[in-house]
């Protein structure tokens, strides 16, 4: 009874553990997703910059779309490491929570199992007691039948 309760605390701890896993690779996806659409832009900002600055024929007029062409791709690159340090800063965190979660879990099922033990053992003391009240019973029912079996010998 107590291995059957182990295994089937063990497997409902694992469901609840992979699908806490399974929410949060899907966040993660979605904010990876998020850069990368983010980097795409940034990819097609620059071309487009570029191709801006082949045709512009005048050297000073090129400078000017270059250094604003480098401010917005520096600009673009420092929200990208925001998003990136955001993310693994969400990533720790729920890494601490999915942690504190599983120990709260183990910490449950310990209890259950302490309880269903205290269970087992009562039912055990029960059951001796139970024999002794039986064999009580015999050996009464042994002692009025001597009783019974002298009286009529007399």
């Amino acid at each position: 009874m107590g291995e059957k309760n182990n295994e089937l605390f063990k497997k409902l701890h694992e469901s609840k553990v992979d699908v806490e896993l399974a929410e949060e690779v899907g966040v993660l996806k979605d904010q990876l997703h998020s850069m990368q659409n983010t980097l795409n832009q940034l990819k097609s900002q620059a071309k487009g910059q570029q191709s801006q600055q082949n045709q512009q024929g005048q050297q000073g007029q090129q400078g000017q779309g270059q250094g604003q062409g480098q401010g917005q791709v520096q600009q673009a690159s420092t929200q990208l490491i925001d998003q990136m340090s955001n993310i693994r800063n969400q990533a720790q965190e729920q890494q601490q929570q999915t942690q504190q979660q599983l120990q709260q879990s183990i910490q449950e099922a310990m209890s259950k199992l302490s309880e269903v033990n205290q269970q087992v053992q009562t039912g055990q003391v029960l059951g001796q007691m139970n024999q002794f009240i039986n064999q009580a019973q015999q050996q009464l029912n042994q002692m009025g039948q001597q009783d019974i079996n002298g009286q009529q010998q007399n």
